[in-house]
């Protein structure tokens, strides 16, 4: 058997449990499950920016949090149906990224990590203290997830599904842009962004573009931690969700999307483990996270691909076979 084909199977056998798992899996494991996807989507959209780009942006949650309030606004307060509620949310997050980018990317660096905390910490200030519009430090509540062509989505089986299928499409999507021209362009932004100008690339606009993507991925993940929670306050906003973020981006791999679902997927399941354990378990987490830092740099992924390069060098290599030898050895 090739690699490609065990490859392919393993993926196939992957998709076969992922989508069965409501049928076989605990509620509580699968609620779980759905808490991992949507928060994956939140961290897809750090690290496309981080790892793409060379943006490490503070101002995902805010985005993050920005769709959600405005989707529990709208639907509980307004009584706007989930039809028109959805995509104002999706385009407040994404107008709000856009808002941000024009400030953001003139900055590089530390500058661009100062100023996306800044902005992030107005969106949670703002959410805090308008009492009368967010509901201020015990938000919003009653936010139900809505019932879809005879498909009550309240249900968690249902609700699963439509997570995975979301987040699997926007991965899959995040990959296409990476492998694009586009891409390749944001890559060499991140790398050497005067080369770029040189070569007549719109260096501003390229990341431009790259963050009000990562604004709308934010979005779409607001949307699903809104309507699974069914309360949305300023917590999902403060500072320490920036740092979660950024600790799960980090411990799966900067560079890697799967790094993003493989970092949230540990971190949720520390917390959930660890918590039933010690009310320290954010120590536990600062651990592996150090731990980290100093033996894996580039996350679990980086680690992976590292070891899979060493070992491709280390293998021993063949004899020549008939296509390697030349014309002459060949006739003889």
């Amino acid at each position: 058997m090739t690699s490609r084909a065990l490859v392919f199977l393993l993926v196939l056998a992957a998709a076969a449990a992922l989508i069965s798992l409501p049928w076989w899996m605990p509620s509580f494991y699968l609620t779980l499950t759905i808490r991992i996807l949507f928060f994956s989507l939140l961290a897809m959209s750090f690290t496309f920016l981080a790892g793409q780009g060379g943006m490490v942006s503070l101002a995902q949650v805010a985005v993050f949090g920005t769709s959600a309030y405005v989707l529990a606004i709208l639907s509980t307060q307004h009584g706007v149906a989930w039809s028109a509620a959805v995509p104002l949310a999706l385009a407040s997050g994404t107008t709000l990224a856009a808002v941000f980018g024009v400030f953001a990317v003139r900055t590089l660096g530390i500058y661009f990590l100062m100023i996306t905390l800044a902005l992030g910490q107005i969106v949670w200030g703002v959410a805090f203290q308008w009492v009368s519009m967010t509901g201020g430090f015990d938000g919003i509540g009653g936010l139900r997830a809505p019932t879809v062509l005879g498909v009550a989505f309240r249900s968690p089986e249902s609700f699963y599904l439509l997570v995975l299928a979301a987040t699997v499409l926007t991965g899959w999507l995040l990959h296409r842009i990476i492998n694009s021209p586009f891409g390749l362009a944001l890559n060499g932004v991140r790398d050497s962004p005067t080369r770029m100008q040189a070569l007549g690339y719109p260096v501003s606009l390229i990341r431009y573009l790259a963050f009000v993507v990562a604004g709308l991925v934010a979005s779409i993940a607001g949307v699903f931690f809104a309507y699974f929670t069914g309360v949305v306050n300023p917590s999902a906003l403060d500072l320490f969700r920036s740092v979660w973020v950024l600790v799960v981006s980090i411990l799966g791999g900067v560079g890697s999307l799967i790094g993003a679902v493989i970092g949230t997927t540990i971190v949720v399941l520390l917390q959930t483990v660890v918590s039933q354990i010690t009310p320290r378990y954010m120590t536990i987490i600062g651990l592996v996270f150090l731990l980290t830092i100093l033996f894996a740099p580039d996350g679990i992924t980086g680690r992976f691909h590292a070891l899979r390069k060493r070992l491709k060098r280390e293998r021993p290599s063949g004899g020549p076979t008939i296509d390697d030898r030349g014309p002459v050895e060949r006739e003889v």
